[in-house]
């Protein structure tokens, strides 16, 4: 449980409450698709429970004057009902992939104003598909959760729907959470404003210095949207992608970044061109290292440049992204990179509203990354005799069986052609690619996340397969 609502936004989550506008929405969707019968009047009730523990989902942003400053604050709604807003999937096109349909289905929500000075950050949804299963969605805006807050969320409602329907607690109600594989130092924050803004320079003049590849692509400059397209692979595929990376001593999100230079490196090698330097921005999850630990929003990221002579041998590939890795949570990468953001944030706070949503809008809009991946790892973890097991325990709910999870940013504020997120779950690995349109057809998107899939088999780091 969260606990008491922490009033005030840090920097970084106001820098998503006003990076909304027309064209983005700044939403991340996450949820089950579950089969077997279930309760709604028990699902609400432990749905009012849980939001008990989580008080960002049912509250708005109002400006406050806090110590001379202006600060934003969240202010408990007392109008807002929460509730699972029931409907049914109704689609004429058994062609199109699950989560498309999906994401028609929930246009109305997803493109609504999700001014977070109007409106509260979430809503709930229960969908019933076409084949009789059904799908347990959240939408919650970036500023009052991240994919560790939403994790965390499920968790506690599904054990309390678990409790309500069966009279006891879940024997998995006390299992740890996924938490990063990589040592994390904790670390005192010390911001200077100058230093942030010349951290934040350096590393935008770096990516047009360096300039980065991306996969070729031929979507329309003038395209705006993005395709959302996955590859889920098999138990035993996924099986291999771990042997892969233990190979090499890697841990998931080293394989991962080095499966993604090398597609990039085979999807470009297809239309003859050279390979280049490769950039991927890595979100790191911050609890543990500074601030508050159950914040709703604690989020950074650290940056990966891999050269064309990095990728010639497997293991100098594999040391490389390792070492980088590890250099960049040294020099404290992802804190400064976090602090960028709240010194953002101190600079404009002067300003009316309206100033500062136009000036964090620009800042958004410039590209800051090519690609950014989202590793979650497994979700839910079991152990068993002191070792993880490779499946999730967070799989049955009194009657219910949860099939598949779907996790998913919409409509960010930022500019990146390619978002990746990768979890676990149930033993099959999944890609989850969001692909700007003005870089990538739909039929390029799903090529590419294949071909990511099927390195991740092979061999991540290049070279024959393991």
């Amino acid at each position: 449980m969260f606990g008491e609502l922490p009033r005030v936004l840090d920097g970084v989550s106001e820098l998503w409450v006003f990076s909304n506008y027309p064209e983005a929405k700044n939403i991340m969707l996450s949820g089950f698709d579950l089969e077997g019968p279930i309760s709604t009047e028990a699902m609400n009730l432990a749905l009012k429970n849980v939001l008990r523990g989580f008080p960002e989902f049912s509250s708005g942003v109002r400006e406050s004057r806090i110590q001379g400053e202006r600060r934003l604050v969240w202010v408990l709604d007392p109008d807002f009902q929460p509730q699972l807003r029931l409907s049914n999937l109704e689609t004429s096109d058994s062609s199109l992939p699950s989560q498309h349909s999906l994401l028609l289905h929930l246009g109305q929500s997803l493109e609504k104003d999700w001014d977070l000075l109007r409106t509260v950050p979430t809503e709930f949804h229960l969908i019933r598909l076409a084949d009789g299963r059904r799908s347990l969605l959240t939408l919650a805006h970036h500023a009052a959760a991240d994919g560790w807050t939403l994790s965390a969320f499920y968790k506690e409602l599904l054990a309390r729907y678990h409790e309500i329907m069966t009279g006891e607690e879940p024997e998995w109600a006390h299992e740890s959470d996924y938490t990063s594989s990589a040592k994390k130092q904790l670390v005192e924050l010390k911001r200077q404003r100058w230093r942030d803004a010349l951290f934040f320079s350096h590393n935008f003049l770096s990516q047009y210095i360096s300039r980065p590849a991306l996969p070729k692509g031929s979507g329309k400059q003038q395209e705006v949207g993005a395709h959302y397209v996955k590859s889920v692979l098999t138990p035993e595929e996924t099986d291999r992608v771990v042997k892969n990376a233990s190979r090499f001593g890697s841990p998931f999100m080293d394989a991962l970044v080095g499966g993604m230079g090398t597609a990039v490196d085979k999807w470009n090698a297809s239309l003859n061109i050279p390979p280049g330097n490769t950039v991927i921005c890595v979100s790191v999850q911050m609890r543990g290292r500074f601030g508050e630990p159950e914040a709703p929003n604690n989020t950074s990221a650290i940056v990966l440049k891999l050269s064309p002579t990095d990728r010639t041998n497997p293991e100098l590939y594999s040391r490389s992204v390792a070492g980088q890795r590890q250099e960049q949570l040294d020099t404290l990468f992802d804190v400064r990179t976090w602090q960028a953001g709240c010194s953002l944030a101190d600079a404009v706070r002067v300003l009316p509203l309206s100033a500062r949503q136009r000036i964090v809008h620009f800042v958004f809009q410039t590209p800051l990354t090519p690609i950014l991946m989202a590793p979650f790892g497994i979700l839910w973890p079991e152990t068993k005799g002191g070792r993880r097991t490779g499946d999730s325990y967070l799989t049955r709910v009194g009657e219910l069986v949860l099939t598949q999870f779907h996790t998913m940013p919409y409509k960010m504020g930022y500019r990146c052609p390619l978002i990746l997120g990768a979890f676990t779950f149930r033993k099959r690995l999944t890609l989850q690619l969001v692909a700007s349109a003005s870089h990538f057809t739909r039929t390029e998107a799903e090529r590419f996340v294949n071909l990511l899939a099927d390195v991740l088999v092979e061999n991540p780091f290049g070279g024959p397969r393991c």
